[in-house]
């Protein structure tokens, strides 16, 4: 249960990742940052140092804490599992870094484990956040294009090789390469404008890296509604925008078009407007600042939904969506997603 103050109890596991958001979660009104975890004491230590919280080096210390009432993972991919299932066995709510798990079976597991221990869980997927894409949904949603008839989502960026060290790139551990691990963003967001994908016919190649996996791929992507849409991501596209942290800047374009108008979106900020229903853009309130204040009140609130707010079964289609591609491309054929006829 919440604690007396009526805040959210997180528990960070990951810091590397994860200490940003942390900052994120101690800016939240409904949470409250109670200890963090790494591996090596060193880690633990001096994040929560700069945080002023507890800290542990085996998450499993963070399971046993009335005062922690959400587990947030912020750990290599193929490690989420095992977390996620100890921390529904616990009675703890859980809340992901993107890709909730690697394959569909091992999200599979972690969902079956939080219905069956009666705790939420959900996937933060930052793009959702971006006034620009929220603006997206809302036209979309509430008609300013009418009946949505094609997309263009990508996601490029560049990286170097230094960046692909240790696991990044790999398949048991990451899961995969650009569309995994970067464009799945602007996927999330594909799918959140354009309903269920129900086939996908993709290529992808290994271009400029040294990686066990893909470093750009390229997706047709049709849905229920009948809209078509392509998905590109690479990192292997040099820019001039900030370098960041991964050594290399990263940019989106996003464009809808409707049988009542279209916009294009580049980096979230709106690059073309028309409609025959709205002469301007909207700019809509995002409901929530963050995924930490949705899945909180969530918490607080059964009943709370929020568009933002990606639950377990919402995040489980992305990674349908990208098993689909990489099975497209490495059999050439076209794949039929669940609840689909089979394609050829």
């Amino acid at each position: 249960m919440p604690a007396k103050d009526g805040r959210v109890g997180f528990g960070v596991v990951g810091v590397n990742w994860g200490l940003g958001r942390c900052t994120a979660i101690q800016q939240t009104p409904e949470a409250r940052l109670v200890a963090v975890c790494a591996r090596t004491e060193k880690n633990a230590s001096e994040a929560a140092g700069k945080l002023g919280v507890e800290y542990h080096t085996d998450y499993r210390d963070l399971l046993h804490r009335d005062d922690v009432d959400v587990i947030a993972i912020y750990t290599p991919n193929a490690s989420h599992l095992d977390i996620a299932l100890d921390a529904a066995r616990a009675g703890k709510h859980i809340i992901a870094t993107k890709p909730l798990e690697v394959t569909t079976e091992r999200v599979d597991a972690i969902l079956d484990a939080c219905r069956a221990a009666g705790v939420k869980v959900a996937t933060e997927y930052m793009q959702r956040f971006d006034p620009g894409h929220y603006l997206g949904y809302r036209a979309i949603a509430d008609g300013l294009v009418g009946k949505p008839v094609l997309g263009e989502f990508a996601y490029k960026c560049y990286r170097p090789q230094e960046y692909y060290t240790g696991t990044r790139g790999t398949w048991a551990v990451d899961g995969g390469g650009a569309m995994m691990l970067q464009a799945i963003h602007t996927l999330d967001v594909m799918l959140w404008y354009l309903g269920d994908a129900r086939s996908v016919t993709a290529e992808w190649g290994t271009f400029t890296h040294q990686m066990e996996s893909e470093d750009t791929a390229l997706a047709l992507v049709k849905f229920a509604s009948g809209a078509l849409a392509t998905i590109v991501g690479t990192t292997t596209f040099h820019n001039s925008l900030p370098a960041g942290p991964y050594g290399g800047g990263s940019m989106t374009r996003v464009e809808v078009g409707g049988d009542r108008g279209s916009f294009i979106l580049g980096n979230g900020k709106v690059a073309m407007w028309k409609s025959t229903v709205a002469d301007e853009a909207p700019t809509p309130e995002l409901p929530a600042k963050s995924a930490f204040q949705d899945f909180a009140r969530w918490v607080l609130d059964d009943g709370y939904d929020s568009p933002t707010l990606v639950k377990g079964d919402e995040s489980r289609k992305s990674i349908e969506l990208i098993q689909a591609i990489y099975e497209s491309a490495r059999t050439g054929r076209t794949i039929a997603l669940s609840g689909a006829p089979s394609a050829g």
